[in-house]
């Protein structure tokens, strides 16, 4: 029997099977160790194990997609039928014009992976396709008299795994202008510094979005060509982070590394299939961002001193909180680049490790096979460190073990999510925490948020800022009837946003001798805020009134960014 079937569609076959219930999970497990075992493709075996046969894909095929059934034998191969389609991109795809019907011509597939291509088939035709399903060997017999049928001899009984070699799995003619997009769609994102890339199929359209600045935007001159080609875009993305292009029905994570110039970053690739497609979102993941010096991040001299302090102490627990995307992992890689050095074993445990950082033995959490951060933290304590970084805390297990190894001569670091510094101490209780081990081991707790820093080329006063809305966030009657706030107008600078760059926005709770007493006396979060206050902490809020009066920060942004919900 000789078959010319590509990858794709090979996959796209077995899919339906399953999905059909033509054929079990069990047969399928079993198709899949017979082939290796006898180097065969998975649909032959399927065939050699008399678990399906060509009537039966068939018959499903017709059903799934409503085709009609056509017999190809009964089809003449006219010259016409041969010019209207090149014979390259009939063996690549599988697929074959058996008939002209004035504007219409008419299109054998045998499997439904072939759909995506009738828009192509369209514009290289200039004619409307109109489906049809046939069977594997059919096509493939048309396929062979269309090439003259002298070559079906040498092609009897040639394996489908032998095809493979020559799979196209995106058609030749769109084929480079797809490469071209992704790589144009990336390399676009690095430029204007975007941390996230979001290609997306909706019902009557499709997008490519960039969040810049924490702020997604939709780039609308990609739109046509992602709409017109969004199967293809999809493949592309798949086959760069090594995924599976014929999966579509469940979620897949990858990885690629791109390469723009002398710049390199890494991108974390996920795939959701939604009703209208599968969408992707890509994170970038700037190599140059783990590089930034602890004094680079804008910390005023008084609390980079209390900084420097928690994290170069022998022992003790350091804590960042924050939103997503609020800056959390480079203030921590700052701080394991700040301290880090020959005589120190730093190890980190990460879900997953953003950055590379020379000299710190960097450990992938992998919660699908059991290795959580708290099993982590266990095989840490083994390896004789002095500093240890757990990505996230998330459960009682691993706060109580990163709380224990603080207490025996290691410092930890740790984010956790939660408003500001104070409500972390609270956190911790909640979480059953004792309140003589919070006290013991806590040192510092950061809370930070990114906020979009106002143009400095275009900002205005904004005049819809009145003093009564400046006392709803916490300025004083005297201050808001002085205050000048500023906002930005929009200029060729910030590409009309009104916004360039971003500033870190944080506050820096000490854990004092007075607060551990609070803490173990039980004191409520207010009265622990109080305590702080005392002895000279700022909060966010305070720091972002500043902010405003300097003109650096917008009141727009300002409650976005600060206002607690």
């Amino acid at each position: 029997m000789a078959m010319h079937l590509d990858a794709s569609s090979e996959q796209n076959i077995l899919n339906m099977l399953m999905d059909q219930s033509a054929i079990s999970t069990d047969q399928m497990n079993k198709i899949k160790s017979m082939s290796k075992e006898v180097g065969k493709s998975k649909l032959e075996t399927a065939f050699e194990l008399n678990l399906t046969n060509e009537n039966k894909i068939l018959s499903l095929l017709s059903k799934a997609y409503s085709l009609d059934v056509v017999d190809l034998k009964k089809h003449v191969v006219t010259d016409k039928l041969k010019k209207i389609v090149p014979i390259d991109y009939i063996r690549n795809n599988t697929l074959v014009p058996f008939e002209i019907h004035g504007e219409i011509l008419k299109i054998a597939i045998p499997d439904g992976s072939k759909l995506s291509l009738m828009k192509n088939l369209k514009t290289m035709t200039k004619m409307e396709p109109e489906l049809y399903a046939a069977s594997i060997t059919d096509i493939s017999d048309f396929i062979d008299r269309m090439s003259g049928g002298g070559k079906k001899t040498s092609q009897q009984g040639e394996k489908l795994e032998q095809v493979k070699k020559k799979e196209k799995v995106v058609p030749i003619e769109v084929e480079s202008d797809v490469i071209n997009f992704g790589d144009k769609v990336i390399g676009e994102a690095i430029d204007l510094g975007a941390s996230d890339i979001h290609i997306e199929a909706f019902r009557n359209t499709s997008l490519v979005r960039y969040r810049v600045d924490g702020i997604l935007k939709t780039i609308d001159k990609f739109t046509k060509f992602l709409h017109n080609n969004y199967n293809a875009v999809v493949t592309r993305v798949k086959i760069i982070s090594k995924l599976d292009i014929a999966e579509r029905r469940v979620p897949q994570d990858g990885a690629s590394t791109f390469k723009k110039g002398d710049k390199e970053v890494d991108l974390r690739i996920s795939i959701l299939p939604t009703k209208n497609n599968e969408r992707i979102v890509m994170r970038i993941l700037n190599k140059d961002a783990g590089d930034k010096k602890l004094s680079e991040l804008g910390f005023e001299t008084g609390d980079l001193n209390k900084l420097t302090k928690a994290v170069s102490s022998p022992q003790g627990m350091v804590l960042v909180t924050g939103p997503t995307g609020s800056g959390k992992t480079t203030t921590l890689y700052s701080i394991l680049k700040h301290i880090n050095k020959p005589s120190m074993n730093i190890l980190t445990a990460e879900d997953p490790v953003e950055y590379e950082l020379e000299g710190i033995g960097q450990v992938h959490v992998r919660e699908d096979i059991g290795y959580t951060f708290a099993s982590a933290l266990r095989s840490f304590l083994r390896q004789d460190p002095e500093v240890i970084l757990v990505g996230e805390i998330r459960d009682k297990e691993t706060v109580d073990i990163a709380l224990k190894a603080s207490l025996t001569g290691h410092l930890v670091f740790s984010t956790i999510h939660t408003n500001d510094a104070p409500s972390t101490i609270t956190r911790l209780q909640n979480m059953g925490t004792p309140n003589y081990l919070i006290a013991a081991a806590l040192t510092l707790i950061m809370a930070q948020r990114l906020a979009r820093k106002t143009c400095s080329e275009c900002k205005v006063i904004d005049e819809n800022i009145t003093p009564k809305l400046l006392n709803s966030i916490g300025f004083l009657p005297e201050q808001s009837a002085r205050a000048k706030i500023y906002k930005g107008k929009g200029c060729d600078q910030c590409n009309q946003s009104g916004y360039k760059g971003r500033m870190g926005i944080y506050e820096i709770l000490e854990v004092t001798k007075e607060l551990k007493q609070g803490v173990l006396s039980n004191l409520q979060q207010t009265e622990l805020e109080a305590i702080a206050k005392k002895g000279g902490f700022r909060t966010m809020q305070t720091m972002g009134h500043d902010l405003l009066l300097s003109g650096d920060l917008s009141f727009a942004e300002f409650q976005r960014v600060l206002t607690v919900q």
